[in-house]
């Protein structure tokens, strides 16, 4: 057994890097993310030190976060290396670039973050990236989050993702 599954279920999103310009993204699952801070607006997440997407974080040093309910996306992207694949045209993702950064983003998403690189902690096989949240929007959205937060997907572990109903779903 592993000790970050006492940790589980946990939100997961979408990290997105690259540059829409220059037509170099790349998409993949997470859950390994967390609020860092308000004063600076801040976020963070570990990435393996391995995958394409630390490879285009430490080039462009800025990247997405995108929320969606979409498992079977999330499930795709997660199992699939963007150095091999491209995964928006798989995948049929369909993206747009930020308002502020020129990273990717997921269009229709219930959320899209633009983040700017502010520090990285190397901790053994991962990156932890620290990002400044540079613009955010949310769709059905208020003071208290997300008027519908029950749409919002949580990973156990593996294929298993549940929603706050508790039943668990797994992608195709």
């Amino acid at each position: 057994m592993k000790f970050y599954r006492t940790l589980h279920p946990r939100p997961v999103v979408i990290i997105g890097s690259g540059k829409v310009k220059n037509n170099e993204i790349n998409f993949m699952a997470c859950s390994w993310i967390t609020p860092i801070a308000e004063d600076i607006p801040a976020l963070g997440f570990a990435c393996d030190k391995e995958h394409f997407t630390h490879k285009l974080i430490q080039k462009y040093k800025e990247f997405s976060v995108n929320i969606t309910e979409d498992i079977d996306l999330i499930w795709k992207v997660g199992t699939t290396s963007g150095e091999n694949v491209n995964k928006v045209e798989v995948f049929d993702i369909k993206i747009k670039p930020g308002k502020v950064l020129n990273v990717p983003l997921i269009e229709n998403a219930l959320a899209n973050l633009e983040c700017k690189v502010i520090k990285e902690i190397e901790v053994g096989e991962v990156m932890f990236y620290i990002g400044e949240v540079k613009h955010w929007e949310a769709s059905d959205f208020d003071e208290y989050g997300y008027k519908e937060f029950w749409r919002l997907p949580l990973h156990k572990g593996g294929k298993a993702f549940t929603f706050s109903s508790k039943k668990l779903y797994f992608p195709k």
